[in-house]
C-alpha cells in the first residue's frame, strides 16, 4: 500500500490532497481490493496509514476514544490536529518501547480554526511535520516527484494530477499493488473522502 499527501496552498482556502491505494495484502498476497484506509477522527482530523491494517484499526480506535472522552467532558475544549498527531506519536513510541510496535507509517491531516497540520509518524514514534509527506513504497518514488512539482499555489486539480502520476509510477513498479486509488480532501469546510478511481498505466514500453 502506498500513500501520498500534499498541502495545496499556504493561503486561504487551505487544502490537503491525500491519496492511497485500496488494497490489503496478507503475507504479500493480494487479499482485499476496495478497502477504505481513511479514518475520520473528528470533524477536522483524518488519519491514514500504510502497513499492518489491524494495528491501524487499533490506533485509530484509541484516537476515536480520545475524541469521545473529550465530548463527554462537555466543556467546549477540543483537541487540535497537532494534539492528535502528538498523541499518536507518543502511542507509537510507547508501543515500540514495549517491543510490540504498530507496524505502520501514519499520516495525520487536518485544519482547525485556520491552522493546517500535515505530518507523518512512523513505528518508532518519529513525528515529521511538512508541507508534503509520503509513506510506504511511495517514499522511494513519489517523494521525489512531489518535491520536484510542489509549490504552495497549485490548485486541487494540479495536485491530483501529480498524485496520479506518483501512483502510476508506483503501480507499474510494484507487483503487489493495484490500480485502484482513493482521494481524500481536507479543507476549511471539512473532510471529504472521494469514491475509488483507477490510475492509467502504460505497458507499451520499447
Amino acid at each position: 500500500m502506498h500513500l501520498d499527501a500534499e498541502k495545496e496552498s499556504s493561503s486561504p482556502p487551505i487544502l490537503f490532497s491525500l491519496m492511497e491505494d485500496c488494497s490489503v495484502l496478507i503475507i504479500l498476497c493480494l487479499e482485499y481490493i476496495g478497502v477504505n484506509r481513511y479514518e475520520q477522527i473528528s470533524d477536522h482530523v483524518i488519519v491514514t496509514a500504510t502497513g499492518e491494517f489491524a494495528d491501524f484499526q487499533e490506533a485509530t480506535r484509541k484516537l476515536k476514544e480520545l475524541t469521545h472522552e473529550t465530548f463527554l467532558f462537555d466543556d467546549n475544549v477540543t483537541h487540535s490536529v497537532a494534539d492528535y498527531a502528538n498523541y499518536l506519536a507518543r502511542l507509537c513510541y510507547e508501543k515500540r518501547n514495549n517491543q510490540n510496535p504498530y507496524y505502520n507509517n501514519f499520516i495525520v491531516a487536518g485544519i482547525e480554526n485556520g491552522e493546517a497540520h500535515l505530518s507523518s509518524i512512523d513505528l518508532f514514534g518519529n513525528h515529521i511535520v511538512k508541507d508534503y509527506v509520503c509513506a510506504g513504497f511511495s517514499k522511494y518514488f513519489g517523494l521525489a516527484l512531489i518535491a520536484n512539482e510542489w509549490n504552495p499555489t497549485k490548485s486541487m486539480e494540479e495536485c491530483k494530477a501529480i498524485l496520479h502520476r506518483c501512483f502510476t509510477v508506483l503501480y507499474e513498479r510494484d507487483c503487489h499493488s493495484v490500480d485502484q486509488v482513493q482521494f481524500a480532501t481536507v479543507t476549511n469546510e471539512g473532510i471529504k473522502v472521494l469514491p475509488p478511481e483507477h490510475v492509467a498505466s502504460n505497458w507499451d514500453f520499447k
